[in-house]
């Protein structure tokens, strides 16, 4: 049987008066990886951010590995219940929560090695040659383990997301949120970041990826969500939304991509 590894209910978020996010529903099965797309600003690098509480939900419930996170107060919102947060739960969770971004964030100052190392040192109080290992074992998972002692600005800009991958897998997390993270690069290096994702999906890691490559999504995502205002309008396989969409707004953003392939 599958098994639900994170669960959202009714997720709202304010920026003050700002509604980003009007009570988004998502399930997620452990190994599945699952595909978001939408117009810039329908709130989906916001639900990513929700997810790992780097932003803290205004209203609605997130379950992980069958447990909600925070407790439950008394008000709602939206009619979604309210909850608050303990830093140091949300501390651990994000232990298990990896994340990449759309910029790489490496430390200049640090060799990739280091950049890898960093987190499980800091972190997890890994001590320093089993963090090594595990460095050394991801850079080789993402193909660069050869790059271990360069710095990043010697790097070329896949090669550099390719470390800040690793840098997350290094944290040995349960879910991975990819948000974006070939947009800022050229288009002669998204296939090696893309083939990254793949394999990792290959492997079983559950992975929730906001993304503009259709055809990526297309090929890899059990499940594809369209989100426009901070609603998702349509859900279903890869099939159901990118190649018959039934929704308009879904067809009008499609209708902008001629590029992808089935």
């Amino acid at each position: 049987m599958s098994e639900a590894i994170l669960k959202v209910s009714s997720l709202h978020k304010y920026f003050d008066d700002l509604h980003v996010l009007q009570g988004v529903d998502l399930e997620v099965q452990r190994g599945e990886m699952v595909c978001m797309v939408g117009s810039s600003g329908s709130g989906k690098s916001t639900f990513l951010r929700c997810l790992n509480f780097m932003e803290q939900p205004s209203a609605g419930r997130i379950e992980f590995n069958g447990k909600a996170v925070g407790r439950e107060s008394a008000e709602t919102r939206d009619g979604a219940p309210t909850y608050t947060y303990d830093e140091r739960e949300l501390v651990r969770l994000r232990t298990h929560v990896g994340m990449v971004f759309q910029q790489f964030n490496l430390f200049p100052h640090m060799t990739v090695m280091q950049n890898v190392m960093e987190g499980p040192a800091t972190v997890l109080r890994t001590g320093k040659e089993e963090a090594g290992k595990r460095a050394k074992e991801n850079l080789e998972k993402v193909g660069l383990l050869e790059k271990a002692d360069q710095y990043p600005s010697r790097l070329s800009g896949g090669q550099q997301q390719r470390v800040a991958i690793a840098r997350a897998l290094a944290m040995k997390p349960d879910v991975m949120l990819f948000d974006e993270v070939t947009s800022s690069l050229d288009p002669e290096l998204v296939g090696e970041v893309l083939n990254v994702m793949r394999d990792l999906s290959a492997e079983g890691m559950t992975m929730i990826v906001v993304t503009h490559e259709l055809g990526f999504a297309y090929h890899l995502a059990k499940q594809v969500l369209f989100l426009h205002d901070g609603v998702i309008h349509e859900r279903g396989t890869p099939d159901e939304v990118l190649k018959n969409p039934q929704k308009e707004r879904t067809k009008g953003f499609l209708a902008g991509f001629t590029d992808f392939y089935f």
